[in-house]
């Protein structure tokens, strides 16, 4: 029997956070700081003067890597959710992966060719005196007609910051369906030895050069084994919740500093995996309400198409802001550059993914459930 599909809002207002999220991370990564190029080569503990420990904190609750792996979870438990509404017959998987296609693509295609349209309208790669490491990696590529196929076709990943995230994201996809099959006929314990398998794999078997895609399997296979945890979560007292929220959040945004990527990684998925639980199925709860606010609502109703848009967003204006005032005080008030750039991309950001939203995610949206509708014949 196909069930009817169930609104999770405080995974909506999650979306919206995450989103939100990647934007301060990026936006504070673009100017070079004297002595302090990254949080995670400064020691917490040592203060180097009120600006600098705000940009570490900033750079903190930045944490974009953590964000992509709530994400990924996220993304998980949506797949899983969406299966559980689809026979698991030729049409049906037909059905589920070419509505993943129609419904990311487009936006992402938004994407593509309105970076190549900017980088042949006069655009030369140049890096600035005071522009970071991170920020004068993008864009040193030539686009022409082979980059731009290879760009569509996700062989490269090169535009917008995050696309490869969507790639990740896509490939899963076609996995998933084996995921799901096999997770409907096991336990909740069997489901654990699965994902500390896949984790292991993604140490090893799955860490291949050049090609990080598969290593995050396992952050989906954990995302969509939540609805076994259903009942553990909807029992989970309150005031303990409330009390490990906040040292759960703090560790997960600043584990990954400590170690890398993909060790915090794992740590990041293990708390995500309760983060996500808790907002989803423990309703008693009261520490995520703030989630069902109306900003964080509507910031997760758009959340894909800001997601996408708002690193090239930033870049635009990071460049013109190093063309047209090379004499700012970059050195001195990079906190202040870095917070101007983050509302003022946000903002912007915002009034483009509204429109995106209207008019190429919700047509996106219906045209993928009627393509699905028609391969399964209803």
């Amino acid at each position: 029997m196909i069930t009817a599909p169930t609104r999770f809002t405080k995974l909506d207002g999650l979306r919206g956070v995450l989103s939100l999220i990647v934007a301060l991370n990026h936006s504070f990564m673009v100017v070079v700081i004297p002595s302090f190029a990254n949080v995670w080569q400064q020691n917490p503990l040592v203060f180097h003067g009120l600006e600098s420990k705000l940009q570490q904190l900033f750079m903190l609750i930045g944490n974009g890597g953590a964000a992509v792996t709530l994400f990924f979870l996220l993304s998980g438990f949506v797949l899983g959710q969406s299966l559980s509404r689809t026979k698991l017959n030729f049409k049906g998987i037909l059905a589920f992966l070419a509505k993943r296609i129609i419904r990311l693509y487009p936006v992402y295609l938004l994407i593509v060719f309105s970076t190549a349209i900017y980088m042949k309208l006069g655009f030369t790669y140049q890096t600035f005196p005071f522009s970071s490491a991170w920020f004068n990696w993008w864009m040193n590529f030539q686009m022409d007609f082979k980059e731009l196929v290879l760009n569509i076709l996700f062989t490269h990943a090169y535009v917008g910051g995050v696309t490869w995230t969507l790639r990740v994201i896509l490939i899963t996809s076609f996995i998933f369906p084996v995921f799901y099959s096999l997770n409907k006929k096991t336990s909740a314990l069997v489901d654990i030895l699965i994902s500390i398998f896949l984790i292991y794999l993604s140490f090893t078997l799955l860490n291949i050069e050049g090609f990080r895609d598969l290593r995050y399997l396992y952050m989906f296979y954990l995302g969509q084994m939540l609805p076994k945890f259903q009942k553990q979560f909807s029992l989970a007292p309150n005031r303990l919740i409330s009390i490990i929220l906040p040292f759960a959040t703090l560790l997960l945004l600043g584990y990954r500093y400590s170690t890398n990527e993909y060790q915090g990684g794992v740590v990041e998925s293990i708390i995500s995996f309760f983060i996500i639980g808790i907002a989803a199925y423990s309703e008693k709860v009261k520490s995520l309400n703030f989630l069902d606010s109306k900003l964080l609502q509507f910031y997760g109703k758009i959340s894909y198409s800001f997601y996408l848009i708002n690193f090239s967003v930033l870049y635009v204006f990071s460049r013109l802001m190093f063309q047209k005032l090379p004499n700012l005080p970059y050195q001195k008030e990079y906190l202040y550059i870095h917070l101007t750039l983050f509302l003022l991309s946000v903002l912007v950001t915002t009034g483009i993914s509204l429109l995106v939203y209207k008019y190429i995610e919700t047509p996106s949206k219906d045209l993928a459930n009627n393509v699905g509708h028609k391969i399964l014949g209803e």
